[in-house]
Formats: C-alpha cells, structure tokens, sequence
C-alpha cells in the first residue's frame, strides 16, 4: 500500500506543478527543474520503501512527460531536464539495474523525440533504439526492458511498415521486415545464452 501511495504521489505531483508552470508563462526553467528534483525526492523515498520495477519505471514516463508538457516544443530543454532524470538514475543502477535501464531507456527516446528531425527519421531512431534495448533486455535477462522495449519495438513497426507501403517503397518494407527479424531471432539467441 505503502508503495502505491508513493508511486500515486510522485505521478499527482509531477502533474500539478506541469499544471502550475500553465499559469507562469516564462517561467518554464523553474517548473522543469522542479519536476526533476520531484522526481529526485521520489527516488530517494523509493528505495526506503520495498522498491518495485512497474511502478518506478510508470513515474518515469510520466516525469518525462510533464517535462515535455513543459517545455512545450522546445526541445533543447526537455532534452536537458531529461538527462538530468538520467543522472539522478545513475546511483541506483548497481543496485536496481533493470528497473534504472529501461527508464534510462525512456530518457533516450524522450532525447531522440528532441532531436529536430523528420517524423520518419525519428521514427526509424525510436526503431533502432527500441530493438537494441529489447536485445540488451534478452541478453541481461532484465524482465522490464525485455518487456518495455520489445512492446515499443513493436509499436514503431507498423508506423514503418505502414507509411513505406503507403509511399510503395517496397524495398524499404523489405528492409523493416529484415530488422524485425533480425530482433527477434537475436532475443531468441541471446535468451539462450548464459549470463556472463
């Protein structure tokens, strides 16, 4: 219960002062880097309580995301305060390595949607990355990136695969199906390896 009451708390915090920074226009920094150091508090009471993965991986996401509803379209600071929640993560990866990869995961993708490109460019980075992470997942054996990031692998293929068969890139298509396979044949591989 305990935990639940933690995770509810960080997430309802996190979404007010994103509502809060709506009524000071300007004064977006402030608002961001109070977000993180939310998130930072969070994580220090986190690992007080009997840590769970789901949960602290959701506050995550929903961290980044108020840092992105803050920052609205700006990407250079929503790139900055995200790798500020990748920093406050670092300390715990020795202890919590799974549950602190894929949130750092999400902090990478949260990185590559800042880089100001093409949606399809963005899209084929998100591809990329989702693929190795689920692969990192499989080999490691770490239960919650195996699962976040083959779901947003899987996610990011039909977007591919539906645009490039829309633009009749076939060879394209082809090119996706090859890196689909490739994933999947690899988590099958690497699942069966022993850990080092």
């Amino acid at each position: 219960m305990k935990a639940f009451v933690l995770y509810a708390a960080a997430i309802l915090g996190g979404f007010l002062l994103y509502r809060v920074s709506e009524l000071w226009y300007g004064a977006e920094w402030i608002f961001g880097l109070l977000t993180v150091g939310w998130f930072g508090l969070f994580l220090l009471v986190w690992k007080r309580v009997k840590p769970g993965g789901a949960g602290a991986i959701l506050v995550a996401a929903f961290t980044l995301m108020d840092i992105s509803s803050i920052f609205f379209l700006q990407n250079l600071p929503t790139a900055i305060c995200n790798l500020l929640i990748a920093l406050l993560l670092v300390p715990f990866f020795r202890r919590y390595p799974d549950v602190v990869l894929s949130s750092m995961g999400l902090v990478l993708i949260g990185v590559l949607i800042c880089i100001d490109t093409e949606s399809i460019a963005t899209t084929w980075m998100l591809f990329i990355a989702t693929g190795a992470l689920a692969l990192i997942g499989f080999r490691m054996r770490f239960r919650w990136v195996k699962r976040c990031y083959t779901v947003l692998f899987a996610i990011t293929v039909p977007v591919l695969l539906i645009n490039y068969s829309l633009e009749n890139a076939y060879l394209v298509v082809v090119m996706v199906l090859a890196g689909v396979a490739a994933v999947a044949a690899g988590s099958y591989k690497l699942a069966k390896q022993p850990l080092l």
